[in-house]
């Protein structure tokens, strides 16, 4: 027993020995390595880990992103930081060992902000898209999230009506949910319901998730069947020291595309009498649009038109009268004399920084931008004020708060008349200067858009919302956690207008005057709008997620409570006794100075009181098989206030599967090359409570009209009542179910990424009006869930990064979608009807109208076509030059039939202005603190009917032909593009003929006629590839700014919208869909810029 301790101690002797010697050798050959872990742009990795290899030694990287570790020759150093790939290096010989960490878009993007929490990307069973917050947001000439959107991810479209500094974007995923409501997704900001996008400020977003499907949206319920965007701000970081970022921008913008005049006046005049001699209505409009005018802009153009340096007008050079009209000779370019280079600029500086248990985040923006008009430019500033902070008050508890301010500040001239309308309407030698008066010596201007422009009152809008987020975190137990989180925001705006009469010198009613009333009375008020909105919101939930072995445990159960009012009031009053006191006790019309306006008509300005509530109560539950096999179940019990109490409540549930191929042993052989490949469906349904829009406010009341009969009673005509609305009980929800199949890829060591949907979605239940019914009813045709629509599409991305030796970093990535909408049932249109609404089958936006064939020969040709007098209205006679439409059925005749299905005569879909094959692609770079992103986006496919005088020569009765119109029809050009002018081709014999058009569904586009029925030979083709952004920047050096005491300093210069490929020539910018106020102007509006900006950006 002895000898056998002693061998032992032996053994363990030597075996100390040995171990001694090993250490103490290991220990002769560690040395101290020194480096420095910069990022592409050569700037310091703050806090990077530096550790050595299969050791739990290593340490952290400083400010300047210096490190300092002992290693030996043979360990290998492991850098690596959070938004960075990994990088090793062995120690061999060197004593520093540098390293340049690249950007990991697979770290940068592995956990995705979802309902209620966050998943793992490579986990998600949902079709969720996230942005790329750096290239889509920052450094860009706009204050408005919504224009960084645009093209970002598949699936979104952001569009915007004009290009006017207060236009709104319009934001759709995957296109139309209802033909009730507006089909706009839910808009959540830190997890609360926002009502408008560009409330937040671009400089503060830190990430943006787009969800798409059922399985990822139905969890927010009543309020999200049209999708969701999340917006998480930026907070303050927990350990890190504290930072002030300030960035700026300066920016100016020039019209992409503006109509013109005719280059030769003359040519112009002769076009405009030859119209109105066919018209039969004669010319000499006040002195316009007469022969008598070319002699005298002929011999100004000799004579003038190198000498005027002023815009003071000079009779009997500039005009004249003759026979008690005035004529004017002198020619204007209205994009000289009206509009100017827009300015803008944005400044953003944020403060930030965090303990051990503390972090907090400060952030003020202030921007500021001219509108687009030389005269009186509107103007708009806002201040952003964001304020977090971040508390671990101790183990189990964390406290969360976000303060948000705004201050909206909007400037306008009085709308005395739709200018952009009428700086189109009249020609070049409409009169834009100004004439003194003889008695005062004062000058003033003509009566014409400038004149009421330089005239106009000061209008002002001012908007102030606050918002408060207060949220509390508890940990329950190592696995059990529970979250409450409440909102309140206010919105308060104020709006005052104030008109008046102004003095103008008139020539419109004969001779020339110098009127002071003008324009009527009716424009002499001044009114009042006050509006404020409440919003309350409560989140609370608990979640618990355990990994047992290889089994992953996820679960979520909570309920959500949200509250609005909205309160508006107007006054109006009458008679000002000076136009610059634009106040209602100021008013002389004292039997009325007061007016209300009804809130039905003008929605905008009239008094409302309306208030709304949702809750729900939803849960989520996600289990996973050693990450490979993904199961997400979602529910949701949700009650709305826009709907009866017996249709109140609906349960709205989904499922989502997930498999993650590379997981799988088989694919082991492969996976260098296929990293990753995960496939996923999911299939859900959720509730559309967002109907009000179309359908009325007040779905669910049985409301009363009155109205006065014939009989007079007394002195007066009787009131009476008419019945009821009928609300059936049957009423409720529109139920949207979404049916999704998806794959995402990664190829070449996570540097190709791929991702696919095919998505069907069904809206079951559309609300709308039920079958006719009998007069003898007595009361309208009651609201009920008669229709069905069905949206089916697909989406794909593709993104690629290198990672060059040189540090060179390259990145390119595509997107494109497109979908489909049609009406697989309806029962408000029995008679399936063109004219007066959907009907079953019909594809969304679809365009119907008549064959063109080309023009009439002759006289001898229009006899010997089949008939087109049913098309003609006015004094308009189909004649030579005239456009001459197909005969498709085959009866002598053209005509639409009786404008249904069955019965549509000659008219046929020749196209659909639904958007087709959106997409965009975006390629740049960085490399030695240069850096370089270029950005496209553009639709493949879009059909656009379009009225007014700009897309359709004399469509008003006395609008002016602009230059891309002078190509017409003469008997020496019979291949014109135009026909053979005439004047007021805007009334139409076909009734409904906005309906059959198209987009009149949803807009208030203007019918046309005689030879601008809807046709094929005058659609427009609306598809466009757009240069969107172009950015170039360079990052100072790190050695060069840390002796200024500046972290980082970058400038940039930018371009937007600089080249747009497009085959449609009139001169309106593709992306526009507004019109104007009067006249239903296809493009008369604000138009889209190319701008150019710089800036700075730089953290201390």
């Amino acid at each position: 027993m002895t000898k056998m301790f002693k061998q032992r101690w032996f053994y363990l002797g030597c075996c100390l020995l040995m171990a001694f010697f090993t250490v103490v050798g290991a220990y002769a050959q560690t040395k101290t390595i020194k480096g420095k872990v910069v990022d592409v742009s050569n700037q310091p990795v703050i806090g990077a880990s530096v550790q050595i290899k299969g050791t739990s030694i290593g340490t952290i990287t400083d400010v300047n992103g210096n490190y300092a570790v002992n290693a030996s020759p043979k360990d290998v150093l492991v850098f690596t930081f959070i938004g960075y790939t990994p990088a090793e290096q062995v120690v061999g010989n060197r004593s520093v060992v540098n390293i340049t960490l690249a950007e990991s878009t697979v770290q940068i993007q592995d956990v995705v902000v979802v309902g209620y929490g966050t998943q793992k990307k490579a986990n998600l069973t949902g079709a969720v898209s996230t942005v790329d917050v750096g290239k889509s947001l920052s450094s860009k000439p706009f204050t408005d999230v919504g224009k960084g959107l645009q093209g970002a991810v598949p699936g979104l479209t952001v569009t915007y009506g004009s290009g006017g500094i207060t236009s709104a974007p319009t934001l759709n995923v995957r296109g139309l949910v209802s033909i009730n409501g507006n089909s706009t997704p839910l808009i959540l900001v830190d997890g609360i319901v926002v009502s408008d996008i560009t409330l937040v400020s671009p400089e503060d977003i830190e990430s943006v998730s787009v969800l798409k499907d059922a399985a990822s949206t139905s969890i927010f319920g009543a309020r999200a069947a049209a999708g969701v965007i999340m917006i998480k701000t930026k907070s303050g970081a927990k350990n890190s020291k504290f930072k002030i970022s300030y960035s700026n921008n300066f920016a100016w913008g020039t019209p992409t595309k503006l109509p013109s005049f005719p280059n030769d006046p003359v040519a112009e005049i002769n076009t405009e009498v030859a119209a109105f001699a066919r018209q039969g209505s004669g010319f000499d409009m006040f002195g316009m649009q007469a022969p008598q005018l070319i002699a005298g802009i002929q011999n100004w153009q000799a004579k003038y038109a190198n000498n005027r340096t002023s815009n003071q007008m000079v009779k009997g050079e500039d005009f004249d009268m003759v026979n008690g009209t005035a004529y004017f000779y002198r020619i204007w370019d209205p994009k000289k004399e009206m509009y100017q280079t827009m300015p803008s600029q944005n400044h953003n500086i944020q403060f930030s920084g965090g303990s051990d248990k503390l972090s907090y985040f400060l952030s003020g923006t202030y921007s500021y931008q001219e509108g687009i008009l030389k005269i009186h430019p509107d103007k708009l500033s806002k201040y952003n004020l964001t304020a977090g902070v971040n508390a671990d008050i101790n183990k189990w508890l964390n406290l969360d708060t976000k303060l948000t301010t705004r201050q909206y500040n909007y400037d306008y001239p009085y709308a005395y008349q739709d200018y952009m309308y009428y700086m189109w309407r009249w020609g070049a030698y409409f009169p834009y200067g100004t004439y003194a008066d003889s008695n005062s010596g004062q000058n003033y201007y003509f009566r014409n858009v400038n004149g009421y422009i330089a005239n106009a009152n000061n209008c002002t809008f001012r908007q102030n919302t606050q918002n408060v987020n207060i949220a509390a975190s508890i940990r329950l137990t190592q696995d059990l956690k529970f979250r409450t989180e409440f909102s309140y925001m206010t919105i308060n705006g104020m709006r005052h207008e104030t008109g008046g009469q102004i003095s103008l010198w008139d020539y419109w009613s004969g001779g020339l005057v110098l009127n002071s009333t003008l324009p009527s009375a009716t424009y002499n008020e001044t009114d009042y709008t006050s509006s404020v909105n409440k919003q309350i919101t409560s989140n609370s939930y608990f979640t618990y997620e355990k990994r047992l072995g290889k089994h992953g445990i996820k679960g979520m159960v909570g309920m959500n409570a949200e509250k609005g009012e909205f309160i508006q009031q107007y006054s109006k009053g009458f008679g000002l006794m000076n136009n610059s006191m634009g106040e209602i006790a100021l008013v002389t019309n004292t039997s009325s100075p007061v007016i209300y306006v009804n809130p039905t008509t003008s929605p905008n300005y009239g008094p409302n009181h309306t208030w709304w509530s949702v809750a729900g109560y939803f849960a989520r539950a996600n289990y996973d098989f050693d990450n490979k096999y993904l199961v997400e179940l979602d529910g949701r019990y949700d009650g709305s206030s826009n709907f009866p109490v017996s249709g109140r409540w609906a349960f709205f549930p989904s499922a989502s599967l997930g498999w993650r191929v590379t997981e799988e042993p088989f694919m082991k052989e492969v996976k260098k090359i296929i990293t990753d490949l995960k496939v996923r469906a999911s299939y859900g349904t959720i509730g559309n409570q967002d109907v009000n829009t179309t359908v009325g406010q007040n779905l669910f009341l049985p409301t009363m009209t009155t109205s006065q009969n014939s009989w007079v009673v007394g002195s007066a005509k009787a009131t009476y009542t008419g019945m009821p609305q009928v609300v059936p009980f049957s009423l409720t929800w529109e139920k949207i179910n979404t049916l999704d199949f998806g794959a995402d890829m990664k190829f070449l060591d996570n540097n190709l990424g791929v991702s696919f949907d095919w998505f069907q979605r069904d809206n079951v239940g559309m609300i709308s009006s039920s079958t006719t019914l009998p007069a003898t009813f007595g009361a309208s045709v009651a609201k009920t869930n008669v229709g069905n629509m069905r949206t089916n599409g697909w989406e794909v991305g593709v993104d690629y990064h290198w990672h060059l030796n040189n540090g060179m970093q390259l990145y390119a990535n595509a997107s494109m979608h497109d979908y489909v909408t049609k009406i697989t049932k309806w029962g408000g249109n029995s008679s399936n009807s063109l004219a007066t609404g959907y009907y079953n089958g019909e594809t969304f936006g679809e365009i119907w109208g008549f064959q063109t064939v080309g023009y009439f020969k002759d006289a001898a040709d229009v006899t010997n076509s089949p008939s087109q007098t049913k098309l003609q209205s006015g004094s308009f006679v189909f004649g030579p030059g005239d456009i001459k439409y197909a005969d498709l059925n085959a009866d002598g005749k053209i005509d639409g039939g009786a404008l249904t299905l069955s019965d549509h005569g000659d008219l046929k879909k020749i196209g659909n202005s639904t958007p087709r094959y959106q997409y965009s692609f975006r390629l740049g770079g960085n490399w030695k603190g240069f850096d370089a992103d270029v950005f496209f986006q553009g639709v493949g496919k879009r059909d656009y009917w379009a009225t007014g005088s700009v897309a359709l020569p004399g469509y008003s009765g006395s609008s002016i032909f602009l230059q891309h119109q002078m190509d017409y029809w003469t008997t020496s050009n019979t291949d014109a593009t135009y026909p053979n002018p005439y004047q007021g081709n805007s009334s139409s014999n076909l009734s409904g003929q906005q309906y059959w058009a198209g987009q009149a569904k949803n807009t208030n586009y203007g019918a046309s006629g005689n030879n601008f029925y809807p046709q094929t030979k005058y659609l427009l083709n609306l598809a466009y590839l757009r240069l969107k952004t172009i950015t170039v920047g360079y990052t100072i050096p790190a050695s060069i700014t840390k002796k200024l005491g500046v972290d980082k300093f970058r400038v940039y210069v930018e371009g937007m919208n600089l080249l747009t490929f497009a085959q449609e020539k009139i001169p309106v910018d593709p992306e526009i869909t507004d019109q104007s106020t009067t006249g239903n102007w296809y493009g008369v509006t604000t138009p889209f810029t190319k701008t150019y900006s710089f800036g700075v950006q730089l953290s201390f």
